[in-house]
């Protein structure tokens, strides 16, 4: 599992650029201007880590075909006058090392530019380059994965036993090839399919009779951008116009770039038919984009609400405050860490016009966020929220269970609240989903006992 010294020192110098390129917050930049160094301190880190990567594989996979020593050769060889029969023999393995050589390096170069596709291939529908960029990304996490998986499994049992290896090198690394590629493969299956239909009851406290059974259609982190496009949206969008919906909620990380670049891929949402209203609000990845405010009005020309630090009573602002339930958006938190203009989590906003007799229905796309506004002063019976993607592939699943309050699921909160996490309605980037399902909830809400 060893790292060059050369390779470990590149992804140092990548990391400490980062760190210091963080530090540029703490001075008076405009929003903008922070938001596209937040995009290129993501760059560095992620660079950072694809060059520990990266050397990890070459270590390992740069020898497969290694190029035969001259004593090798001759080594089968009757000696004689005439060369030729060396050459015979060596000629053909240098030309498998060395066309292996390449195509590693053209594969590992193709993993360092997904991300920069995000800058210049943005479109309508996800441009060839821009898809197999972040394709071969998906490649190469079951790589490492698997060849740490074998490295550990041969540890152990070196450790254990004096025997020979079971298997070769060159063995041990064409079962890490069948492994990442099986269940790459799979992944890819998985993400390209429609996502699932999933149905949750929620009970809720004071819930009015007539609202009984009401319907929240959520869909989240849709992504839309390199490899997400017009298509795959435009069938979400029937998925959402089967269900019926009272309500449609997208709870955050709609997109991946500005309103310029995919205008003509997010038309599609135009479309989505629900009885109340359809209702938007930020996630960290709108702020990315440094396009926010342009999307507010973009999206509310596509016929949604933004819920911008507000709130709304359904079914209708004009009926008995008993037969209402207060539905409010906040902006994401990361709006405040980079000082995005007026823009940031203000729970005073969302929160403080509900009336506290009434069901209250938050939409939240960070779990740091739901949390915080359950633990705060204001009634909140429901959290809608998204982001984790339930980890999206294996194993960074792991990482992401440890990081969040919530993971994905329904969880009860203290005595009657609940918070419900999406596992996202497509993904972030890598078109690949291990482990994880995209999914468009239907939530039904039921009154409490």
């Amino acid at each position: 599992m060893a790292v060059s010294l050369g390779t470990k020192v590149a992804a140092g110098v990548t990391v400490l650029l980062a760190v210091i390129l963080s530090e540029l917050y703490v001075f008076s930049l405009h929003w903008e201007t922070k938001a596209r160094m937040l995009k290129l301190q993501f760059i560095i880190f992620l660079q950072a880590f694809l060059i520990l990567f990266s050397g990890f594989v070459w270590n390992n996979f740069s020898t497969m075909f290694d190029k035969p020593s001259q004593k090798q050769g001759l080594k089968h060889v009757k000696y004689s006058d005439n060369d030729l029969h060396q050459t015979d023999v060596t000629q053909p393995d240098l030309k498998k090392w060395t066309l292996w050589r390449i195509i590693l390096v053209t594969y590992l170069v193709l993993c360092h530019a997904s991300y920069f596709t995000n800058f210049y291939f943005i479109g309508r529908e996800p441009y060839f380059i821009a898809y197999s960029c972040y394709a071969a990304l998906g490649l190469l996490f079951q790589i490492v994965t698997g060849l740490v998986f074998v490295k550990v499994i041969l540890f152990c049992l070196r450790s254990i036993s004096s025997s020979k290896p079971v298997f070769s090198k060159q063995r041990e690394l064409q079962l890490v090839l069948i492994y990442a590629i099986l269940l790459w493969t799979y992944g890819l299956y998985n993400a390209a399919s429609p996502p699932v239909v999933k149905e949750v009851l929620i009970p809720v406290r004071g819930l009015p009779e007539s609202l009984d059974g009401f319907r929240i259609v959520q869909i989240s982190d849709i992504h839309l951008g390199p490899t997400v496009g017009r298509w795959r949206l435009t069938r979400i969008v029937n998925i959402i116009n089967e269900q019926n919906a009272d309500v449609v909620v997208m709870t955050g990380d709609l997109v991946d770039g500005s309103v310029v670049s995919l205008r003509e891929a997010v038309e599609p949402v135009k479309d989505i038919q629900s009885k109340f209203g359809k209702y938007f609000i930020t996630g960290n990845h709108e702020y990315y984009t440094g396009d926010v405010d342009n999307w507010f009005s973009h999206l509310r020309g596509l016929g949604f609400i933004v819920l911008h630090n507000s709130n709304v009573r359904l079914p209708s602002e004009k009926l008995p405050t008993k037969q209402q339930i207060c539905l409010a958006g906040t902006d994401d938190i990361e709006a405040l860490r980079i000082g995005y203009g007026n823009h940031g989590m203000r729970l005073d906003d969302a929160l403080g016009s509900c009336d506290q007799s009434q069901p209250v229905i938050l939409l939240a796309h960070q779990l740091k966020a739901a949390k915080t506004a359950l633990d705060s002063e204001y009634r909140v019976d429901v959290v809608l929220s998204g982001h984790t993607h339930g980890g999206q592939i294996f194993p960074v699943m792991i990482g992401s269970y440890f990081l969040h309050p919530f993971f994905y699921g329904l969880y009860r909160y203290g005595e009657s609240s609940h918070v419900y996490v999406s596992m996202g309605t497509q993904y972030f980037g890598i078109p690949v989903r291990i482990g994880t399902t995209m999914e468009v909830t239907r939530i039904i809400l039921t009154q409490a006992p």
